[in-house]
């Protein structure tokens, strides 16, 4: 799954978009996505990377970041391992995941952007990731 996920870097960023299969077309969020033109491209959003990762490996996951960090087994921030989700929330609820690597992640970011590996990031991230495997 770590494979499939990081075979996607550079993949423009899609709000909506990605599925089990691959990049899909973006949706309609009548904001910030509508303003990039996302619902006119082809790509991943956060969640459907991980859709998309994980479908790899034969798991289904929903496609919306919340859904995820209750669909597997929640392990405190300090344990976890290659492979996990982590998540960002902003007191409203989840609003991002990505897949741990060691020290790094692999993201769908933001619109504008594209799927990349960066460090991760802890302002604002959850205090749990959650474990599928």
């Amino acid at each position: 799954m770590v494979a499939r996920a990081l075979s996607q870097r550079g993949v423009t960023y899609a709000w909506g978009g990605g599925d089990a299969d691959g990049a899909t077309r973006g949706i309609r969020d009548g904001g910030v996505a509508d303003a990039h033109g996302d619902y006119r491209r082809i790509g991943f959003d956060c969640s459907g990377l991980m859709v998309y990762a994980f479908a790899g490996i034969g798991i289904r996951l929903p496609h919306y970041s919340g859904y995820q960090y209750r669909a597997g087994k929640r392990v405190p921030l300090a344990r976890k391992q290659r492979g996990d989700m982590l998540f960002w929330n902003d007191g409203g609820g989840v609003h991002h995941v990505a897949l741990y690597l060691d020290g790094r992640m692999v993201e769908a970011p933001y619109s504008g952007a594209r799927v990349r590996v960066t460090e991760v990031r802890y302002a604002g991230i959850a205090p749990y990731a959650v474990r599928l495997l």
